[in-house]
């Protein structure tokens, strides 16, 4: 068993081996392959330095009774001052306070090429917003970046974010989606339009095999363990082949031995490729510990520690703190760093006074010699941005790897498998043919006679009521589902947002819509509303119109209300209201809101219905339905004309199926007008 197990490690360990000298063997393909010009990173890392980063945000805004001509800045001499507030002068002659926060203080540090730098400190420490600020994914007050030894201008900061991976700490996937399907998507959009399909796959095949997956390389994310789905995380971001990897909190929510593994994984990126690995980690365990190369130590977003990790034990004890014997020194730390209001003498790990300890390591650490080495310990060259007007490099990217079809056709394939997977479950194919049967037994078998005529009327308002609302809350899930996914992978330069809103529009169309069908297929003939073929198909398009409709407003909602509960309460009262205006319920409507139901989706397909239904003569039968038509008689007929005017319906068939369309396409421009809106800091559409 012994030597069975050995030589099965010594097989994995050889693929492994194999896969990291393959995986990225193309890997300078941004500047090469693409552009044919040389530029900073590739397969090997950058150096990235820097020094007196420094951040603020907006903590609150106080209005202000008094008028004040003049805008007051923070002033910060000391590192553990509290932040000073900054008031600023507004418009039409009101003042408001600005209550500031500084987040990050005057940080100095640099990251090597094939090393690991760790970043750590209590939570709220400031460690994401510095990778925020180093991904370029957030601006800073001041301070300088630079890249090679070069001050990073934003041109250069903008050529930089392609070439890093930011491995966000939630893992956050299409769950329906496969491993293997996640990657392939991913590689698609993200790597050169000029390799060909198999040499992506084979980048996937390869990423696979290094990261450990091939186990659940076809099982649905879902069904994957959390220390898998980050791997599967890690793996998204490293397709590109990146000069920098930066992972916010990768060990959260791992065990110790995952953690172990995924931190050598990233050792061997680092080592074997000279990645340049940036990572923030809240509380390591002590292997993961020692398994860094550099330690920047944050509180209160100032730096109290930069250097071998080893070594700051030393440093500790030079500051009378040094860590008991056999004590975690990452524990240690945590220890001495807490916020004061939070420790308590009795209960610390190991009993020792440290009310005063993160204030004294805050004034002790000595921030501007650090800065002095980062900025005169490299040669600064001429930023190649001096001689481009607009402050770009001269090394021009494009901005996406793929075409805009390209893009286009992978979205709505990705977007069609995934809603294939989560609309069409038994559960939901039950709930079609079920609801459909249960409608065509309780209308079952109508006949074309004036008693009939409410009844049929009522089939489609409730086929009408019940497939747009299902649309309606169904669509309005979407977006606010989706919103990470597409906020992550646009401000990684994926794809346009235009393409991802046609895609997922087109795509999901068909499967919306197969649910519906199956039910009136059902309900219609068991109903036998009206037996010609031509009048099921024509009611069958006009309840499909009515469900876009109602998507389309669903999508409208969820798109300006990204907030899930805001946008439930928001549609509930919107749907209800448009159902309410529509005229079903009640004719004497107040002339002040009356106009209202000329908005309601639920309008118009019921009245293009009801002329389909009702295009032909109706017998009459003495049951008093149509009283003011038939006076109570047996013998005669009720016009069509006569009966839809009875009815209420207004308008042709012609012009309430193009009201339909519009209302299908015009949420969907508002929709999309919202969510380009809400992009932040992203690429353009």
């Amino acid at each position: 068993m012994c030597g069975a197990t050995s030589q099965s490690s010594t097989t994995n360990m050889q693929m492994e081996e194999t896969a990291l000298e393959s995986f990225g063997d193309n890997g300078n393909y941004t500047n090469d392959d693409e552009n044919g010009s040389e530029g900073f990173g590739g397969k090997n890392g950058v150096r990235l330095s820097w020094s007196g980063i420094s951040k603020l945000v907006v903590v609150k805004e106080i209005n202000a009774g008094i008028m004040r001509s003049s805008i007051s800045a923070p002033s910060n001499k000391k590192k553990d001052a509290p932040p000073a507030p900054r008031k600023s002068r507004l418009s039409l002659g009101s003042t408001k306070e600005v209550v500031t926060k500084a987040i990050l203080k005057d940080v100095s540090a640099s990251a090597e090429p094939g090393k690991i730098l760790a970043l750590m400190g209590p939570s709220g420490s400031g460690k994401t917003s510095l990778l925020d600020v180093l991904a370029g994914r957030n601006p800073y007050d001041s301070g300088v970046i630079r890249i090679d030894g070069q001050v990073a201008t934003g041109g250069m900061m903008k050529q930089l974010k392609r070439k890093i991976a930011y491995v966000k700490q939630q893992d956050i996937f299409f769950n329906h989606l496969t491993v293997r399907d996640q990657l392939t998507y991913t590689a698609l959009l993200r790597l050169p339009s000029k390799w060909s399909k198999d040499r992506k796959h084979a980048e996937v095949d390869n990423l696979i095999t290094l990261l450990r997956l091939q186990k659940c390389a076809d099982s649905p994310i879902m069904l994957v363990s959390g220390g898998e789905k980050k791997r599967v995380n890690i793996g998204t971001e490293l397709l590109t082949d990146p000069s920098v990897i930066m992972l916010d909190e990768p060990t959260s929510g791992l065990d110790s031995t995952s953690a172990v593994a995924l931190l050598k994984m990233l050792k061997g990126l680092a080592k074997e490729q000279g990645k340049t690995v940036i990572t923030s980690i809240h509380q390591p365990s002590s292997a993961v510990f020692r398994s860094f190369d550099s330690l920047l130590m944050l509180a209160d977003g100032c730096v109290v520690y930069f250097g071998n990790p080893v070594d700051s034990l030393q440093y500790l004890k030079q500051q009378n703190y040094e860590c008991p014997g056999g004590y975690n020194a990452a524990d240690h730390w945590m220890d001495l760093l807490v916020t004061d209001s939070a420790i308590d003498e009795d209960t610390t790990s190991h009993g020792s006074e440290l009310f005063e300890a993160k204030r004294k390591l805050i004034e002790a650490w000595d921030g501007e010699v650090v800065a002095d080495e980062i900025e005169n310990g490299v040669h600064v060259k001429a930023s190649p941005s001096t001689d481009v007007e607009d402050g770009t490099t001269e090394i021009q990217e494009k901005k996406y790897n793929a075409s805009w079809m390209t893009q286009f056709y992978v979205l709505t394939h990705r977007s069609l498998k995934n809603s294939r997977s989560a609309v069409f479950t038994s559960m939901n194919i039950i709930k079609a043919v079920g609801v459909g049967a249960v409608t065509g037994l309780i209308w079952f078998q109508m006949q074309n006679t004036e008693r009939t005529v409410l009844d049929r009327s009522a089939y489609f308002f409730f086929t009408m009521s019940y497939w747009v609302f299902d649309a309606m809350f169904l669509a309005l899930m979407t977006f606010p589902q989706e919103r990470a996914i597409i906020f992550k992978e646009r401000a990684s330069g994926a794809y346009h947002l235009s393409a991802y809103f046609m895609a997922k529009t087109i795509s999901e169309a068909p499967t919306r819509l197969s649910l519906p069908i199956f039910y009136m297929i059902i309900s219609y003939w068991l109903a036998n509303i009206n037996n010609r073929f031509v009048v099921f198909l024509g009611t069958t398009f006009c309840t499909m119109l009515s469900v876009m409709a109602g998507e389309s407003l669903g999508l409208l909602v969820g798109a300006s209300v990204m907030d899930f509960d805001k946008a439930m309460t928001v549609m509930v009262v919107v749907s209800l209201a448009l159902l309410l205006v529509g005229g079903f319920f009640v004719e004497n409507m107040p002339s002040f809101i009356k106009w209202v139901k000329y908005l309601s989706p639920f309008k118009y397909s019921f009245d293009a219905s009801q002329q389909m239904v009702f295009d032909r003569d109706v017998p009459c039968d003495g049951s008093g339905v149509l009283e003011l038509i038939c006076g109570g008689n047996s013998e005669g007929f009720a016009t069509s004309e006569q009966v839809n005017e009875f009815l209420g319906v207004q308008g042709s068939i012609g012009f309430n199926i193009g009201i339909l369309i519009l209302m299908f396409i015009l949420p969907r421009y508002g929709a999309y007008w919202f969510l380009n809106r809400k992009k932040g800091g992203e690429r353009g559409t």
